[in-house]
């Protein structure tokens, strides 16, 4: 059953018309209206949460290097924009604090933290104390692929929103896809409110399975309007976008 009033939710801010996770992509999409912005997070040497897809410096910033072995002021002195073109020279990589005040409950914010404690010590708990720091829990979801994120991160504060994301699942069987093969059932995320899939796996089949289990189905990440209609048309809830542009034409 197509939506008519799809959620639009933009890809690390705008990260198609600007440069994906900086302060400058997410002020455009508040411009444009979206109703969620998405970012990534990792953490710095001195356990500062920053924006940032990678956990290396070398694809989008004028830096090298891993981000766990260097602290914040000297992320500071890398451009976050300048790859993407020059007239975001001065943009820096953002705290997630410096998010969070901008977005200000605006639209609601999705974390996708790719890493758990394992990699980033405490890393869930940091991430939990900048919402609570900013009284931004009802506006703020953490998402991942990493399960002991969201396990660890649902076991540390139960009132903090969750989401789910899978690179592909199977309507009927135990049997995901997201970082590996993962054999756990749905019911086991019954602490999420929404599932996140590769739009590709977004069948009617798993998008009826979600909903019947009182979720929502969001998909990830479709730049094209062919694609866009033909998901909407198939009913899932939002679809996430590096154009979130492209989708406001599908809004009641």
């Amino acid at each position: 059953m197509p939506n008519n009033n799809i959620i639009i939710t933009g890809h690390r801010g705008a990260g198609g018309l600007a440069p994906e996770n900086t302060l400058a992509s997410i002020q455009l999409a508040l411009d444009l209206g979206v109703d969620r912005i998405e970012i990534d997070v990792q953490q710095t040497k001195d356990n500062v949460i920053i924006v940032l897809h990678d956990r290396t410096l070398r694809r989008t910033t004028t830096g090298v290097g891993y981000v766990k072995t260097k602290t914040y002021d000297e992320i500071l002195k890398f451009s976050a924009g300048y790859k993407f073109n020059r007239h975001y020279i001065n943009e820096k990589v953002p705290t997630l604090d410096e998010v969070i005040k901008l977005i200000n409950g605006k639209v609601e914010l999705l974390i996708e933290t790719k890493y758990s404690f394992m990699y980033y010590p405490n890393i869930e708990r940091h991430i939990i104390n900048v919402i609570k720091n900013n009284n931004a829990k009802d506006w703020c979801k953490i998402i991942s692929f990493n399960d002991r994120a969201l396990f660890r991160t649902h076991k540390l504060d139960k009132d903090i929103k969750l989401g789910k994301l899978f690179v592909g699942k199977h309507a009927k069987l135990p049997l995901s896809w997201d970082k590996g093969m993962n054999l756990k059932p749905l019911h086991r995320y019954h602490f999420v409110d929404e599932i996140i899939v590769k739009h590709s796996y977004a069948t009617s089949a798993i998008i009826e399975r979600v909903h019947e289990f009182g979720k929502q189905l969001h998909v990830w990440t479709v730049n094209d309007p062919a694609t866009i209609e033909k998901l909407i048309e198939r009913g899932v809830d939002g679809i996430i976008s590096d154009y979130p542009n492209l989708l406001f034409k599908y809004k009641k």
